[in-house]
């Protein structure tokens, strides 16, 4: 052996062949390929690593934790998928009928039998309308006499319209006795006018309803979930529910026979007197939020109570409803979207003794300025132990609210020191906006600055808190006619280093600055999805595309794709999704399709509108390297079916969609396609 010397020091040379060899994958203990595989996703373990060697083939037959997820993947892989696993390995089920996917679930139908899931813990269902099909998936699952150990369902289709099979399958679903976790987003009346029965007690300790609920029907699920934990849900309704504090508006039956009852729960007397009665409201009021500082003056303005923000009774009175019975272990209480009034949050915490952490948001349009009051809610929220918030509040001309003195509650050691919660506020025209630090929701929208804008935070000191409060959100809103600066400049980071869905609208600026300005605001290498429907400069475009190098989906219209110049502009990068008009259906115009293929030749998942058959061909010749899925949208003439017109409109119109029809019959056996009322869905191999 040769050696090198150097300053007295023998250094031995070691040949190629002496060096210990590289880790091998395939000679990790299969324990730890197990691990990797449980962060996979289902494409890249069969159609990436099946036949990658012998023993991965053998450990893949083994491995049974696979979650197969089908919401978005190509028929090939489909198949290929569906014929080398086997379903007792299946421990987590996704099934999607949505755009991405037209007609999967009854294809996997045809391939499988739920009864052969038998170590199915999770199932996801999303947008499955045909109710044959989401019963043939429940019948197995609803079966109490199944070993089956399932844990969680999610149901995500807000346009369903489920029968009764459908209602009696998954209330049985919800009494197995290993159900813990339920996540329902269905139409509105599941949740409120025709709520979903429940008829057995259950085990379930984590419920989602994606909806507003009714006040019954929370108590009803309290009622048969008694070991629920954790409850999410946007907004109560409390229309059916009666204030035990209303005094009844008749007067003249003075036994009292008429909610007596009502009025003994309330715990004050029914007094023919209306003068008594409201004093005594008063010191009922006084009873319950004895440091509360102010209560409404009954007797100057008895008759303003539906409107709390009213000038002349800035402070809702007390409201009392029957208990709401919540369970004895429920810690977690999320209410998004709220409506409610101060008084009905108050009732409502009060109310549910066991809560520890509470998380609250209002709507958009919230009109009760006494929600930001700090000192009322540190005597609500003293025994939580998290509690998060975003409230915004519409301001009135009559509002006295002030920025300082809103802030200056919540810099109290009760919020600074014994709690550690900081907020913020951002005080617009019209609008003020509180919330806890970090912002709790997962999108924002940046309302456009004016001179009376101001900002203020308790937490100016805490630099780290201060320059991350923003790192939830993942959807934002810039109306770019507006934007100039950051609203808020605290550091040299972007104040939204997170973002995945990046939505920009409003006219384009002619500020040569803007996308540097932009740039500051917003981490542009982390959005994933740009949506933008008004048009966008050509090299503009360009500059911004090229700014994100992550950009995976994009949503615009046809008025920005027209203002494109397609000598220009060519994005090479495969696109996952590109939706063309998704939020104007009803006033689409057909696409140019061949500048539209040249400037966006990679795309997995398209919708776009056109007017014939030639355009659907064209893409399915020109995108066919990356495409999986398309959906052809045929706009409607604007004359089309008008009783009023030529009854020869109306037949030109039925005629092209017939040719749509005849040439999907036409197509291929690669191509799996149906039509859906003026929609062409397509998913290829």
């Amino acid at each position: 052996m040769g050696c090198i010397c150097s300053n007295a020091v023998v250094v031995p040379l070691v040949t190629i062949s002496q060096l210990p060899e590289s880790p091998n994958i395939e000679d990790l203990p299969v324990e730890i390929i197990y691990k990797i595989l449980d962060e996979l996703d289902i494409d890249t373990i069969f159609v990436s690593l099946y036949h990658s060697c012998k023993r991965f083939h053998e450990i893949l037959s083994t491995y049974d934790n696979y979650h197969l997820n089908l919401s978005s993947i190509s028929l090939s892989n489909f198949d290929l998928i569906c014929s080398r696993i086997r379903p007792e390995q299946v421990t987590k089920l996704t099934l999607s009928d949505d755009e991405n996917s037209p007609g999967l679930v009854a294809l996997f139908l045809l391939r499988f039998s739920m009864n052969a899931f038998v170590r199915l813990r999770y199932l996801t269902l999303i947008q499955i309308n045909n109710e044959e099909h989401m019963n043939q998936i429940l019948i197995p699952i609803a079966d109490q006499t199944s070993s089956l150990d399932f844990t969680s369902i999610k149901i995500i289709n807000t346009d369903e319209t489920y029968g009764d099979v459908f209602v009696e399958l998954i209330m049985s679903v919800l009494t197995k006795p290993s159900l813990r976790e339920v996540y329902f987003d269905l139409s509105y009346c599941r949740t409120t006018s025709n709520p979903l029965p429940w008829h057995e007690e259950c085990s379930i300790r984590h419920i989602t309803f994606k909806g507003t609920c009714s006040v019954n029907f929370i108590r009803d699920t309290f009622v048969h979930a008694p070991h629920l934990e954790t409850l999410k849900i946007t907004d109560l309704d409390f229309d059916e529910e009666p204030n035990l504090n209303d005094v009844p508006d008749n007067h003249e039956d003075d036994d009292g026979s008429d909610g007596s009852d009502i009025m003994e729960e309330a715990e004050f007397e029914e007094n023919p007197n209306n003068e008594e009665n409201l004093n005594n409201e008063e010191n009922l009021n006084n009873e319950e939020n004895p440091n509360h500082e102010e209560n409404p003056n009954h007797e100057e303005n008895p008759n303003n109570e539906e409107h709390p923000n009213h000038e002349e009774n800035p402070i809702p009175r007390a409201e009392n409803f029957a208990s709401i019975e919540s369970t004895n272990h429920l810690k977690i209480l999320t209410i998004n979207e709220c409506s409610m009034n101060m008084s009905k949050i108050e009732w409502i915490i009060r109310d549910i003794s066991t809560l520890k952490q509470l998380r609250l948001s209002t709507t958009a349009v919230y009109e009760d300025e006494s929600i930001l009051d700090g000192s009322r809610w540190a005597t609500l929220v003293s025994h939580l132990d998290k509690f998060e918030f975003i409230f915004s509040v519409y301001i009135s001309d009559y509002s006295l609210c002030d920025a300082d003195s809103c802030i200056n509650a919540f810099r109290m050691p009760f919020w600074m020191e014994e709690k550690h919660w900081f907020v913020s506020l951002e005080k617009f025209d019209d609008e003020t906006i509180l919330y806890t630090l970090p912002y709790l929701n997962d999108f924002y929208v940046m309302k456009s600055l004016s001179a009376s804008f101001e900002y203020r935070s308790t937490a100016i000191d805490n630099l780290i808190l201060h320059s991350q409060s923003m790192n939830t959100v993942r959807d934002l809103h810039i109306d770019t006619s507006k934007i100039t600066k950051p609203q808020v400049q605290n550091t040299n980071l972007p104040r939204f280093s997170r973002v995945k869905n990046l939505f920009l609208y409003g006219k384009w600026p002619k500020l040569k600055l803007f996308l540097t300005d932009l740039k500051k605001l917003v981490d542009l290498d982390t959005v994933e999805e740009l949506t933008r429907e008004e048009s966008v400069p050509t090299n503009e475009f360009i500059a911004l595309m090229n700014m994100m190098p992550n950009l995976q989906s994009i949503k615009t219209s046809t008025n920005l794709l027209d203002a494109l110049n397609a000598a220009k502009f060519s994005h090479k990068n495969c696109l996952r999704s590109f939706m063309i008009d998704p939020s104007h259906y009803g006033d689409q115009r057909p696409v140019n399709i061949e500048p539209f293929c040249d400037m966006f030749p990679r795309i997995q998942h398209l919708i776009i509108p056109v007017d014939n058959v030639d355009c659907c061909q064209y893409v399915l010749e020109q995108l066919d390297e990356d495409l999986l899925s398309v959906i052809f949208r045929i706009p409607v003439n604007d004359n089309a079916f008008d009783e009023t017109e030529n009854e020869s409109i109306n037949e030109e119109e039925n005629s092209i969609v017939n040719l749509f029809s005849e040439w999907m019959q036409e197509l291929p056996a690669r191509y799996r396609c149906y039509k859906k009322q003026r929609q062409i869905h397509i998913w290829l191999q």
